[in-house]
């Protein structure tokens, strides 16, 4: 077997952390008579400054907002949100038949250590990950390949032979530019962006196999 490596991003892909983040904020504007769709909120999946939902309610509002009392309100809503989520299906026994044939495993995210490591360790999954690149450990998030290439590095192992699991159009580009081969399993959010870089889409884990995964190279 020739696969080195399976890298896998973290939010919306392991756990769905995208669906609390919309509903937070969706309860926040329906405070104010507003509504956040699924077209707005595309912009903001898998990306890093993509879309600003605090700038959008405040400028269909036309006015500031007092963000010091919302803020941590909208965060503890979501933080309540997300403990409620599990390992999204599939993706649990893939990183165990990877274990199990001596496939490293590394995750690769836009979003902070602390909010991934903690993530990993609530799922029962750190102990799977030999390593962990997150956007403050790099000078580029993704779309570009920085977490990627940096993964791939601290695994030891070759980006050409290094599957990505993704589910979002950044995710997918930055894997490409990496070298690597990109699968995307998009959400709600993603499914609307294009993911045409993607070498192959799936609508879950369970349809992937680690034969289906050396096929790819």
């Amino acid at each position: 077997m020739n696969l080195q490596s399976l890298i896998f991003d973290f939010d919306g892909l392991i756990v769905d952390t995208e669906k609390p983040g919309f509903d937070s904020w969706n309860e926040l504007y329906a405070e104010f008579g507003q509504r956040l769709t699924l077209d707005d909120w595309r912009g903001a999946t898998g990306y890093v400054g993509g879309f600003d939902p605090a700038l959008h309610l405040e400028g269909l509002l036309g006015r500031k907002l007092d963000w010091p009392n919302l803020a941590p309100r909208r965060d503890a809503r979501n933080w309540e949100l997300t403990l409620k989520q599990g390992v999204l299906p599939g993706i649990r026994e893939l990183m165990l038949a990877a274990v199990d044939a001596g496939i490293a495993i590394g995750v690769a995210s836009n979003s902070g250590f602390g909010w991934v490591n903690d993530g990993l360790e609530r799922l029962g999954l750190r102990s799977f990950i030999r390593a962990i690149v997150t956007r403050d450990m790099v000078l580029n998030p993704k779309p570009a390949p920085d977490v990627y290439l940096k993964t791939a590095e601290t695994l030891q192992v070759s980006p050409a032979f290094s599957v990505a699991l993704e589910d979002s159009e950044p995710g997918s580009r930055a894997a490409k530019a990496a070298g690597m081969r990109a699968i995307v399993i998009p959400n709600q959010f993603s499914e609307r962006q294009d993911l045409s870089a993607a070498d192959l889409v799936v609508p879950s884990a369970k349809a992937l196999s680690l034969e289906r995964l050396v096929g790819l190279l």
